[in-house]
Order: structure tokens, then sequence, then C-alpha cells
């Protein structure tokens, strides 16, 4: 009788060890499926290089729970270059003068208190709630205070450092890879 026990037992651990395989094999093919989700989001932007850069920077890459979720690390992305500027910019209004002095300060304050600390902040709050058009408005939104800086800068004839111009390219590339992936929702 212990005999057929113990041969109950045989049994389920070899069905265990015969049907463990096929779920192994589908946990990558869920990864897989992440993977080429952002790629083929990343894709219907104008600037697929610098969308998936931001992606596959973003520690929980692996763990995008679908379109939602790589919506939310973009805006993130926009967040830590709005984050840079700010920092950047400020620096600047430090050793300038004047009418320039005065450009980059407002630029500061709108890169860090406007951009990533209000808008960017509510687009993902939005995200979450499923209020993709408020999500993507407010994305929208931040963007025109980038463009008023960037205008404002102009009207200067201020020398951007190269480094800054770049990040500023970088904001609007991944702001309009964010509008678009957020129109997917």
């Amino acid at each position: 009788m212990t005999f057929f026990v113990n041969m109950h037992g045989v049994i389920v651990l070899l069905l265990l060890l015969i049907l463990r395989p096929p779920f192994i094999h589908q946990a990558q093919h869920f990864a897989v499926a992440d993977d080429k989700l952002i790629k083929t989001l990343c894709h219907d932007s104008e600037t697929p290089e610098t969308c998936l850069k931001c992606v596959q920077s973003c520690n929980n890459s692996a763990k995008a729970d679908g379109v939602i979720g790589i919506a939310t690390m973009v805006v993130d992305c926009i967040k830590d270059t709005a984050n840079n500027l700010a920092l950047n910019i400020t620096n600047l209004a430090c050793t300038s003068q004047g009418e320039l002095k005065s450009a980059y300060e407002s630029c500061a304050k709108d890169y860090g208190d406007h951009i990533a600390k209000k808008e960017l902040r509510l687009s993902k709050k939005a995200l979450k709630q499923h209020k993709y058009d408020k999500a993507e408005s407010l994305v929208v939104n931040a963007l025109s205070f980038h463009l008023k800086c960037r205008m404002s800068l102009e009207h200067c004839k201020a020398q951007v450092p190269v480094g800054v111009s770049y990040d500023m390219k970088i904001y609007e590339e991944l702001t309009e890879a964010a509008s678009r992936i957020i129109e997917k929702l």
C-alpha cells in the first residue's frame, strides 16, 4: 500500500518536471512581447531612437504593463530632462546679467516648477486614472512652457551651450513620442 502512495508522489513530481519547461518558455515569451510593444510604439513616433533609448534606460522597462506603462516611462524621461534643464539653466542664470539673466531664471522656473513638478506629474496621474485625453493635454501644455523658453532665449540672442540645446531637442522629441503613445490609448 505504501508503494502506491509513494508511486503517486513520484508521478506528481514527474508531471511537475515535465510541465515546468513550457511555463518557463511562456514567461520568456511575455518579456519578448513587451519588447515588441516598446519597439512598435516607439517606431510610431517621429524619433524612435530617442523613445527607445528613454524606455530602455528605465529600470522598470522589463516590467512595462502595456501601453500605459510605456507612456508613463516616456513622461518620466521628459520630467527628468526638464529637471536637468532647470538645473543647467539655473547655473547659466548665475553667470548672466540683465535681460538674459531674467530669461534664464524664467526658463529655469518653468522647467522646474511648471513642467516637472506640475504638468508632467499630473499627466502621470491622469494616465493612472485612465484619463488619456487629459494626460496628453498636460504633456502638450508642458511643451508650451518649453517653447516659450526657447523663444525667450532666441529673443535675447542667447548663446545656449551645446548640452542645454541638446536637452531641449530631446525634450521636444520625447514630448512628441509621449503624445503618439498616449494617442494609442
